[in-house]
């Protein structure tokens, strides 16, 4: 019973700091190319290749990708140096510099749900830990696997 008193108090404190899902966010982007690093992956290059071109959309309360809704039950935004990075990174974590970015912290946004088997491979859902590379650019991992994803103009621009 303790237990589940512990984990009930972590949630809630974890709700306390807890945002909404960012404005700058909100909207569709294309997964546009994977990001070469020398990071482990739990997939082979065809089902990393596989996740190329999809869309993922962020809204208020949940995130969809490849026609699978997924209900975010916690944001948790904070700013990450490089260092720490590659501190809590994989093993080896990737570089800020192998990821494309040039500042020394960044913006990662963790979007807290339920195990989803939505690729087929894993529990991970592609796209619910971010960080924001650029106004219109993000960086998102699956697997291990880095991808760069872009703006998309609006939900017609599917691919």
């Amino acid at each position: 019973m303790k237990l589940h008193s512990l984990l009930a108090l972590a949630l809630s404190a974890a709700a306390l700091n807890a945002e909404s899902m960012p404005a700058r966010l909100v909207g569709y982007w294309t997964i546009k190319r994977i990001l070469p690093t020398s990071n482990v992956s739990c997939w082979d290059q065809k089902q990393a290749e596989a996740l190329l071109g999809t869309r993922i959309e962020y809204r208020r309360g949940s995130m969809r990708w490849s026609d699978k809704e997924i209900p975010i039950l916690t944001v948790i935004t904070r700013s990450v140096t490089a260092n720490e990075f590659i501190q809590e990174g994989g093993h080896p974590p990737p570089t800020f510099k192998e990821l494309g970015i040039r500042t020394p912290s960044i913006t990662e946004i963790d979007l807290q749900h339920d195990d989803a088997d939505v690729t087929g491979a894993s529990t991970e859902v592609p796209g619910d830990t971010i960080l924001i590379a650029g106004p219109n650019r993000i960086v998102v991992t699956a697997c291990g696997v880095y991808y760069e994803a872009v703006r998309a103009a609006s939900a017609k621009a599917h691919h």
